[in-house]
């Protein structure tokens, strides 16, 4: 059995408030952040009004923890947006 340190449990708890904010890592929002900021693809601007719309559609039909965490990932991409002064889109 491996030795597990505090620093494992330490990411392992970050990784849980990921899942619990966003329904997915931080990492995984850096790639799609990544691909949303390749020309033709809409920028920062589209990825963030398209979670927004997931997020609607989860209200919709009642999955209010689902659209929450939608909503958590659209403010994730505007703060990055914010954060990233080079990003003009």
């Amino acid at each position: 059995m491996p030795n597990i340190t505090w620093n494992d449990i330490s990411q392992i708890e970050i990784e849980k408030k990921q899942m619990d904010m966003y329904g997915c890592l931080s990492k995984d929002l850096e790639d799609m952040i990544a691909e949303e900021i390749m020309p033709l693809m809409g920028g920062h601007y589209m990825l963030a009004m398209s979670i927004l719309s997931d997020a609607q559609e989860c209200i919709a039909i009642g999955r209010n923890n689902r659209a929450r965490q939608y909503i958590n990932r659209a403010k994730y991409v505007m703060r990055h947006w914010k954060n990233n002064p080079e990003v003009t889109n």
